[in-house]
């Protein structure tokens, strides 16, 4: 018996239907990539704090009992989301300061090149508004990413350092860029100025 136009209507056809084949259990990395991709989207379309697991197991276009597989819970997802993200602006701010002197200005230019960089991107950007601004300072400070990336600037700079020092002054530099995130200056002229002033002699003072 045929179906009814109702039924064909209501059934996903092959062409209609969302492939998931990415989530098959041996391309476990690639499913794990999709699903922040899909989370990126979400986090721009409805904010970070309004994401939620059925959302995004829904966006995905599989069951929670999957995404579960993938990631245990939101604040995994958000981690690993900061971590792939930290480390695509890395390599952002390692071009824009390759050819800076090993100075001050390489700091000013590492800082400048990442706050712009979250504050062009919709995504990024939707960490720092005010009802997520608190769990974004802390993921900052528990990504792996943004440490490597933060203790090897510090390192360079200031490479007779104490290691205990000099990740605590790499720690502080990530405060310094959340709250420049959080709380932006009046121009950039002024976040540059107060860069300058206050920020270059506590990450680049002492030994």
């Amino acid at each position: 018996m045929s179906r009814s136009a109702s039924e064909t209507a209501a059934t996903p056809t092959s062409e209609s239907a969302p492939s998931t084949d990415w989530l098959a259990a041996d391309r476990a990395e690639l499913a794990a990539g999709r699903i922040l991709d899909v989370a990126e989207r979400l986090f721009v379309e409805h904010g970070v704090a309004a994401v939620t697991m059925r959302g995004l197991a829904d966006a995905v276009g599989c069951s929670r009992a999957t995404l579960y597989r993938y990631f245990p819970g939101k604040a995994e997802v958000l981690a690993a989301y900061v971590d792939r993200s930290a480390t695509e602006l890395g390599t952002v701010i390692a071009a824009a300061t390759r050819h800076e002197p090993r100075s001050p200005q390489r700091l000013i230019a590492a800082v400048t090149t990442a706050v712009a960089g979250v504050r062009s991107n919709p995504a990024l950007s939707a960490w720092f508004v005010s009802d997520t601004a608190g769990q974004s300072a802390r993921l900052a400070l528990l990504s792996p990413a943004i440490e490597k990336i933060t203790v090897e600037l510090v390192r360079d700079l200031s490479p007779s350092a104490d290691p205990a020092d000099l990740r605590a002054r790499a720690r502080w530099l990530v405060r310094v860029i959340v709250s420049m995130l959080t709380s932006p200056g009046a121009s950039e002229a002024e976040e540059r100025e107060m860069l300058e002033r206050f920020v270059v002699p506590v990450v680049l003072g002492g030994p």
